[in-house]
């Protein structure tokens, strides 16, 4: 290599820290994944058959929670504490609706409740009672909510 004048050196050699985890599908952004980390469409602890089913809406829903109207502060507390007391009343399959997006040509291309419902999820206090999200069919709000499997 030859020296550009005016322009620091960079070192040769990258430094990598932690385990690489390979890109996958579910890799939105191209960021590596935290293989514990809950992700909206996949359903990796449960089985193939329950997955199924959860997918096309065939299990019963046992409560909802609607954020229609609620700020995304507010919601994501909603989110936290609906979460919390099916899991005490031993609910398995809950619906949150977050609603789809603004009709605003402006506006993201996705709702903001919509967005960080994946994080709510994976909070500390939530995400050990979570098995599953999984995209709502259109008869139970489809864009705009999500069945959610609980733990037992």
């Amino acid at each position: 290599m030859r020296p550009v004048e005016g322009v620091d050196r960079v070192a040769e050699e990258a430094v990598i820290t932690g385990p690489l985890v390979p890109a996958s599908k579910n890799d939105r952004d191209g960021r590596h994944l935290d293989p514990d980390r809950l992700r909206i469409g996949a359903a990796a602890g449960v089985n193939r058959s329950q997955a199924d089913r959860l997918r096309q809406g065939r299990l019963m829903i046992e409560a909802r929670l609607d954020l229609h109207s609620h700020s995304r502060r507010d919601a994501g507390a909603r989110v936290a504490g609906f979460l919390n007391q099916a899991a005490s009343r031993g609910q398995r399959v809950v619906l949150i609706i977050t609603g789809q997006k603004r009709r605003d040509p402006l506006s993201r291309p996705e709702g903001v409740l919509r967005r960080d419902l994946e994080n709510w999820l994976n909070a500390p206090g939530t995400r050990d009672r979570v098995l599953a999200c999984e995209p709502a069919q259109p008869k139970d709000g489809g864009k705009g909510a999500f069945y959610v499997l609980l733990k037992r």
